[in-house]
């Protein structure tokens, strides 16, 4: 898996959902799921077995889950593993509730998620793999705060106000599909946020997320973050694909100018060799957000005015061999964000 070098951490687990063998009563495996580990020192198959199996896991232990008794079962995992010796929970896409993790070094790897909170992580080198979540009553995967953590390949569908969601330092979010996020409450629908510094977001597909059909309208993005309590900077986002999302491929938006945080000569988002085909005015929209580099990207849409929107101080921008479909300009910069803009390369210019 894609991980981050880093100073071992004391403690480590490993949550990973998986399939069992293919004998005995329950463990048949199902058509188009993986099959369980051959190592599983625990089978889980009864939603009353669970919480004695987590809390006598110890580093090295994979826990495996199976069957159709579990659709009610809620997985709290407060023990950690160590890093050469995680905790593994495994699932053959077996149905739980919640996953709920405050450790070090888990992953959780092959669980449909529904009608709960979802997959929310806590620690420092996490895993969630090849998950499925879905109509949950909150988001879909959230890793905060985390720390040098996974979310990879998973499919989020039909969550509630966002996707996947990220708060801390060096968390690598990289090949899942959101889609069909939706507002509650007259909230949000994003694909994804982000805040913090070091994550790397790449190869994601995020689409078909639509602002109608509500009373209060939410304003889908792709990804977006906003002045937080935590500085945003050295993020980069590159080689994903948006599409059919009613507002923005990417917003970032600090109306408490200097929240962003980014050290001095920093990049905040490098934002880069991305396919962008939301249905907004523009694909990028930059407000109070200086020190973004937008580059290789391939934009369009049916009411693009523009593709790039920088506005409101968003200095030091740099905007370099971006591709606009028809004849929409490629950037639009207001006065006050003019100091150490720079583009070149770009079709149109």
């Amino acid at each position: 898996m894609s991980v981050w070098s880093v100073t071992p951490v004391a403690l480590g687990v490993v949550l990973t959902a998986a399939c069992t063998a293919s004998s005995g009563p329950g463990q048949q495996q199902r058509q188009g799921l993986p099959s369980l580990p051959s190592d599983c020192n625990q089978t889980i198959m009864r939603s009353e077995d669970v919480r004695v199996a987590l809390n006598a896991a110890s580093p090295g232990t994979t826990v495996c889950f199976t069957g159709g008794d579990l659709t009610d079962a809620n997985l709290l995992m407060s023990r950690s593993g160590t890093p050469d010796s995680p905790i593994k929970l495994i699932a053959d896409g077996a149905s739980v509730e919640n996953i709920h993790v405050t450790a070090n070094n888990v992953v959780v790897e092959g669980f449909t998620v529904a009608g709960g909170s979802g997959i929310t992580l806590e620690g420092s080198g996490l895993t969630a793999r090849h998950n499925t979540v879905h109509d949950t009553q909150r988001g879909g995967i959230a890793c905060a705060p985390c720390t040098h953590s996974t979310i990879t390949a998973n499919t989020v569908q039909h969550v509630s106000t966002v996707g996947i969601y990220i708060s801390g330092q060096q968390i690598t979010v990289s090949d899942n599909t959101v889609s069909n996020t939706v507002a509650v409450n007259d909230g949000d629908a994003d694909g994804m946020r982000f805040f913090g510094n070091g994550h790397r977001i790449t190869g994601n597909t995020i689409r078909d997320i639509s602002e109608r059909g509500y009373r209060a309208p939410p304003h889908p993005d792709c990804f977006q973050t906003f002045d937080h309590n935590l500085a945003t900077y050295d993020v980069v986002i590159s080689g994903n694909t948006c599409q059919n999302v009613d507002a923005q491929c990417l917003i970032a938006t600090d109306d408490q100018p200097g929240g962003s945080g980014a050290p001095m000569g920093v990049p905040s988002i490098t934002f880069g060799d991305n396919t962008c085909a939301p249905n907004g005015a523009q694909a990028i929209n930059l407000r109070h957000w200086p020190n973004v580099t937008i580059t290789r990207n391939k934009f369009s849409g049916p009411n693009l005015k523009r593709a790039i929107l920088i506005i409101d101080g968003s200095t030091g921008c740099i905007v370099i061999d971006n591709t606009t479909a028809g004849k929409v300009p490629t950037v639009d910069v207001d006065g006050a964000s003019r100091a150490g803009f720079r583009q070149n390369g770009n079709s149109p210019a």
